[in-house]
């Protein structure tokens, strides 16, 4: 039997923050002693879930420290936005002189909307990994991301960035992706800390999402939260090919994951993604 994917979208941290604290556990996971709240400290590296929830609304100031952004390459996914540029015109609101003085019937300067070519891409990630991975190793790993878009950044891209948390059982596999920034947003290296470098957004949020999502019904998602999505796609590329398949990775957005972002450098990352020089 094919099984069922169950996904659910946020638009912000705030909102995931927010829903996922006032829901009830599910069906699932109801009566039961919830990992989010009961993870131990050496496990999700804050004392407990409202440690965490702090993290996630004022920041995390510890995760920034050594952060540098490294040299990138360019992207050529593109889309348009629109400038207010002068033109010349029959009516504006200032004459153009030399136009005026030979007659041209278009002697005023107006303002019209011309689109121009804006570089924009968006970054799907997903920092899940199996229970014994230490909790230091996915500081390395979305700090060597946060230098990929920091770097696009400074080469004049706009860059969104969408966290990915996912659950795999045999008969559902459970997606939440969580906009952390938009790409009409320059990045805020405090904001977007703690989703992308710590582990207690996976361990304790996402867990808390599992645990209170209603779609979720598959009660081998008891026994240790699932797995992760490796055990059923054997690769990066059939997993970029499902989450495709399922409507997860839109047109101009780049996946990547944890160990991905672990083992590669921030050049070579740009390249695995997809994104073409």
């Amino acid at each position: 039997m094919k099984s069922k994917a169950v996904i659910e979208r946020f638009d912000s941290l705030t909102s995931y923050a927010s829903i996922i604290g006032k829901r009830n556990p599910n069906t699932v996971f109801g009566g039961r002693d919830l990992a989010s709240a009961t993870g131990s400290a050496s496990f999700t590296l804050t004392a407990s879930y409202n440690d965490s929830l702090a993290l996630l609304m004022t920041g995390y100031k510890e995760g920034l420290k050594n952060l540098t952004a490294s040299q990138g390459t360019r992207v050529s996914h593109t889309s348009r936005v629109a400038k207010n540029l002068p033109a010349t015109d029959v009516v504006g609101y200032i004459p153009h002189i030399p136009n005026a003085i030979t007659g041209i019937p278009q002697s005023m300067i107006s303002t019209k909307p011309t689109e121009q070519k804006a570089k924009v891409i968006s970054i799907l990630y997903d920092k899940g990994s199996s229970a014994g991975t230490d909790a230091a190793r996915f500081v390395a790993a979305g700090r060597k991301l946060l230098e990929v878009i920091m770097t696009l950044e400074l080469q004049g891209y706009r860059v969104g960035l969408n966290i990915l948390t996912s659950f795999c059982a045999d008969s559902q596999k459970a997606f939440c992706i969580i906009r952390v920034k938009d790409h009409r947003q320059q990045s805020n290296p405090l904001k977007i800390a703690y989703p992308l470098l710590h582990p207690s957004f996976f361990r304790r949020q996402g867990f808390r999402w599992l645990e209170t999502c209603p779609a979720v019904t598959d009660r081998e998602f008891i026994s240790g939260y699932g797995s992760v999505m490796s055990r059923y796609f054997n690769s990066v590329g059939k997993r970029r090919e499902y989450l495709r398949e399922q409507g997860l990775l839109e047109p101009g957005w780049f996946y990547t994951e944890f160990e991905e972002a672990e083992e590669n450098t921030v050049d070579d990352l740009i390249k695995k993604m997809g994104i073409k020089k």
